[in-house]
């Protein structure tokens, strides 16, 4: 898949977790987590290649879940899912997902942030509209946030929201036109990188004006 960034943190139990997304319309938002654990003053060994990927399923209801992508969830062979990581998140039902750029977690809190930059075909007949891309002809974009279960990133359930819906409500009046903040003269459109500086405040860069 189409990589942006790779967001790592540690799940409660010292196992690394990185956040990964998959830029093109209708994609899908991947996990992988180590088998092995890691602390500080220790080597990483086989922690980046040894573990399990996860893509993302976010439910109407604001829950979520993580589904494991193995030969027994996909029905396909370990060197297949990992070169066809789109067909195998298909295959476990996944939700698709309006350009998942950049991933940021939170220094502080356990809280994950993806920019999902914009999605023209959303609402055609394969990439219907959902919770969490709830525009067809998604112009603007919209950043969703998700908080694991428990407060570990390790955990495979995960409450989320819509962060902020980009957008100018001058220009386009529906209920997801864009946030309060956003005025004639201050467009916010297509949020594409993300960071958070040592503050906690998050940064963002985007595609558009």
């Amino acid at each position: 898949f189409k990589h942006e960034n790779a967001e790592m943190v540690q799940a409660a139990d010292g196992r690394v977790v990185v956040y990964m997304g998959d830029d093109e319309r209708g994609e899908f938002i991947y996990r992988y987590v180590s088998n092995g654990t890691w602390a500080e003053g220790q080597p990483g060994g086989t922690l980046l290649s040894e573990g399990t990927l996860y893509v993302a399923k976010f439910n109407d209801d604001m829950t979520g879940e993580w589904l494991a992508l193995t030969p027994e969830t996909t029905g396909m062979t370990l060197p297949e899912l990992l070169v066809f990581a789109r067909i195998a998140g298909s295959k476990v039902g996944a939700t698709t997902m309006d350009r998942p750029e950049w991933i940021a977690a939170h220094p502080a809190r356990a809280e994950a942030y993806c920019a999902l930059t914009n999605n023209s075909k959303r609402g055609e007949e394969n990439l219907p509209v959902n919770a969490a891309n709830p525009r067809a002809a998604n112009e603007y974009g919209q950043i969703i946030r998700w908080r694991p279960e428990g407060g570990d990133h390790g955990a495979d359930r995960f409450d989320w929201d819509l962060y902020v819906m980009a957008g100018n409500p001058a220009v386009h009046k529906d209920a997801y036109a864009g946030s309060p903040n956003v005025t004639e003269g201050n467009m916010f459109n297509s949020p594409d990188g993300m960071a958070f500086d040592s503050t906690g405040m998050l940064w963002i860069q985007t595609d558009g004006e």
